[in-house]
C-alpha cells in the first residue's frame, strides 16, 4: 500500500494516458479515416503552416501552400500560433492518417489531464479526479474534433486548465494576475469565439466575488493589470487583426437564419448523447444544488448558475427562431446555439465531481456506480469510433461530399489511398471545399461567396502553375493572345502584385466581389508575383509577446524547481 501511495500520482497520469490510447485504438487497428465537415478547412490551414516550417518560408498573413495557393488570409485571423502547433504535428506525421491519430490522441490526453489538474486544485480526491478526466474525454465537446474536426473541441479540452485561476479568486478573493492573463491568452491564441465564452465565465465569477468582497479596490487593480498583460501576450493576434480589418472589408461570417434547428432540443441533440446518460447528470447536479439540507460552496453555486443559463440558451426554450429572423449582428458570430452547451458540459462535470466529493452518502459517490458510468461511457465512444472506421471502409466514397465541395479524382480508391500517402498535398488537390471565411469584400451584393470562390479560384486553378520562391508566390501561365484573364489569386489592400517584372498599380487590374484579380496577359509566358507587405509594427507584435511568454515560462520553471528542491 505504501508503494502504491508513493507512486499514486504517476499511476493516475498513466491511467489517463492509457484511456487516451484506448480511445484511439479503433482507428489505429482498423486504419479508417474521418473526414468531418470542417476537416478540409483545417487541413489546409495546418498544411500551409507545416510547409512554412519545412521550407523556412514564414508568411504570417497570406497562404502560399494551402487553400489553392490563393494568397488568401486565414491563419492570421484564426489562431495563428495554434495553427503552427498543428503544423508541427502535420510535419512530423507520415500522412494525414498518422496526423489524425496523433491529434486525436493528444486531444484525448490533453482533455483528461486538464480536468484532472483542475479537480486536484480544488482538492477532489485523486481517483475521482482521474475518473472525471477520463469521463470528460468521452463527451461530445471532445468528440467534436474526432467526428467533425470541429476546432472548438480544442478550447474545450483546455477549458478546465483555464478555470484554475478562479479557484484562488473564490477561495482568497484574489485575482491571479498571471494565471488569468495566461489562461485567457492561450484560449485567444486558439479560438476567438471560445475566448468570449471564457471571459463570460470569468465575468460571472468575478462579479459574484466583487459584490461580496471587502477588497474591491485590490480586485479592480488586479483586473486592470491582467487585462494589460493579456493585451501584450496576445498582441500578435488582435493588433494584426485590427490592421487587416482597418484596410479591408471582409466577408461576414455565414449568418444562420434557422438557429432554432441547431439547438440541443432540435437537430443538435447529439451534444448531450455522449454518453447517453449525460442528461441524468444534469438532473443530479441541479437537484443536489437545490437541496437546501446541504451547504453549497460559492464555486459550485456560480458554476451551476452558469450551467443553467448556458443550457437554456442551447435549447429552443430560448426564442432563437425569432432572434435569427431579426439578423442581429452578434448572432452572425455565434451561428449555432449548441455552442453554449459545450462550456455547460465542462462546468457540469466539474460540478458533479464537487458534489460527489462533498456528499459521499449519495449513490453516485459509491465507487461501483462511478466505475459503471465510466465503463459505459468508454464503451459507447469506443463502439462509435469503431463503427466510423468500419463505415468508412464499407463506403463507396472516400469523403463526405457535402455542399460547396469539389472532387477532381474519379477513382475513390485513389482518394482513400491519398489519405495514407506521404504526399499530403494530393488529397487537398483531389477534394476541395469552398469556404469564403476572411475573404475581402469589394462589392455588397446577394451573390453566393461560396460559389464565387468555387468558380473563380477552385475550378480556375488548374489553368495556372503555382510555386513559392524567395518568400513570394509565383503564378505562371501561357497566354494565347493579349486579353484580360482572371488569375486565381486573392488581393487584399496590403497584397502586392508584380506582373512580368512590372509592379501593378490599382489601375492595372480589376477585382471581383471577393478580390480575385483580373489583369491583362501577354502572348506567351506570364508570371505574376504575389507578396504581402506587413505593417511596420508587425515584428513588434511577434517579439514583444514572445519575450513575455519566455519570461512567464522561466518564472514557472523556477517556481517548480524551487518547490521540488524544498
Amino acid at each position: 500500500m505504501s508503494y502504491f501511495k508513493k507512486y499514486q500520482f504517476f499511476i493516475q497520469i498513466m491511467t489517463i494516458l492509457l484511456a487516451a490510447f484506448l480511445l484511439t485504438i479503433p482507428q489505429v487497428y482498423l486504419k479508417g479515416f474521418v473526414i468531418g465537415s470542417d476537416a478540409m478547412f483545417h487541413f489546409n490551414r495546418f498544411y500551409d503552416a507545416s510547409e512554412q516550417i519545412k521550407h523556412g518560408n514564414f508568411q504570417y498573413f497570406i497562404t502560399m501552400y494551402g487553400f489553392q495557393q490563393s494568397g488568401r488570409i486565414v491563419n492570421a485571423m484564426y489562431g495563428p500560433i495554434f495553427a503552427y502547433f498543428q503544423g508541427v504535428l502535420v510535419l512530423i506525421s507520415n500522412s494525414w492518417f498518422h496526423y489524425q491519430i496523433i491529434s486525436n490522441f493528444l486531444i484525448y490526453l490533453l482533455s483528461g489531464l486538464s480536468m484532472f489538474a483542475l479537480l486536484k486544485k480544488i482538492h477532489i480526491s485523486g481517483w475521482l479526479s482521474v475518473g472525471t478526466g477520463i469521463f470528460f474525454m468521452t463527451t461530445y465537446p471532445i468528440q467534436y474534433w474526432i467526428d467533425q474536426q470541429g476546432l472548438s473541441a480544442w478550447p474545450s479540452a483546455i477549458l478546465p486548465l483555464c478555470l484554475i485561476p478562479l479557484v484562488k479568486l473564490v477561495d482568497k478573493q484574489k485575482l491571479d494576475v498571471l494565471g488569468t492573463s495566461i489562461s485567457i491568452g492561450i484560449m485567444f491564441q486558439i479560438h476567438v469565439l471560445s475566448t468570449l465564452f471564457l471571459v463570460l465565465i470569468y465575468f460571472c465569477f468575478f462579479t459574484y466575488i466583487f459584490v461580496q468582497s471587502q477588497y474591491k479596490k485590490r480586485l479592480m487593480k488586479q483586473l486592470c493589470i491582467s487585462i494589460v498583460l493579456f493585451m501584450i501576450i496576445t498582441m500578435n493576434v488582435w493588433l494584426n487583426m485590427l490592421d487587416i480589418y482597418r484596410f479591408n472589408q471582409l466577408v461576414p461570417p455565414f449568418f444562420n437564419n434557422h438557429m432554432e434547428n441547431n439547438t440541443i432540443t432540435a437537430n443538435s441533440a447529439y451534444w448531450i448523447r455522449y454518453p447517453k446518460f449525460l442528461p441524468i447528470l444534469f438532473a443530479v447536479c441541479f437537484s443536489s444544488v437545490l437541496d437546501k439540507r446541504h451547504r453549497v460552496s460559492p464555486f459550485l453555486k456560480v458554476s451551476v448558475a452558469i450551467i443553467v443559463v448556458f443550457t437554456v440558451l442551447a435549447t429552443n426554450f430560448f426564442p432563437w427562431k425569432t432572434l435569427s429572423s431579426l439578423e442581429v449582428p452578434f448572432l452572425g458570430l455565434l451561428q449555432f446555439p449548441f455552442r453554449f452547451i459545450v462550456f455547460g458540459i465542462v462546468l457540469l462535470l466539474i460540478s458533479i465531481a464537487m458534489i460527489v466529493s462533498a456528499r459521499p452518502e449519495i449513490r453516485l459517490a459509491k465507487p461501483i456506480y462511478l466505475f459503471l458510468l465510466l465503463g459505459l461511457s468508454l464503451l459507447q465512444v469506443t463502439y462509435q469510433n469503431t463503427s466510423k472506421m468500419i463505415d468508412w471502409h464499407l463506403s463507396d466514397t472516400a469523403v463526405n461530399r457535402r455542399v460547396h465541395s469539389y472532387v477532381f479524382v474519379d477513382d475513390e480508391r485513389k482518394m482513400k489511398d491519398q489519405l495514407f500517402s506521404s504526399d499530403k498535398e494530393k488529397i487537398l488537390e483531389s477534394f476541395q471545399k469552398s469556404a469564403p471565411d476572411y475573404l475581402p469584400l469589394y462589392k455588397i451584393d446577394q451573390s453566393s461567396k461560396y460559389g464565387a470562390y468555387g468558380d473563380d479560384v477552385i475550378k480556375n486553378n488548374h489553368h495556372f502553375d503555382k510555386k513559392v520562391e524567395h518568400k513570394a508566390l509565383l503564378v505562371t501561365w501561357q497566354g494565347d493572345q493579349v486579353e484580360k484573364v482572371k488569375v486565381p489569386v486573392i488581393k487584399y489592400e496590403r497584397t502586392q502584385l508584380v506582373l512580368n517584372g512590372q509592379k501593378l498599380e490599382k489601375d492595372d487590374y480589376s477585382l471581383s466581389t471577393i478580390g480575385v484579380v483580373s489583369l491583362n496577359q501577354k502572348i506567351g509566358q506570364n508570371e505574376l508575383t504575389v507578396t504581402y507587405k506587413a505593417p511596420w509594427f508587425f515584428m513588434i507584435t511577434l517579439l514583444l509577446p514572445a519575450l513575455f511568454w519566455i519570461a512567464i515560462i522561466c518564472y514557472y520553471l523556477k517556481k517548480m524547481i524551487r518547490s521540488i528542491l524544498n
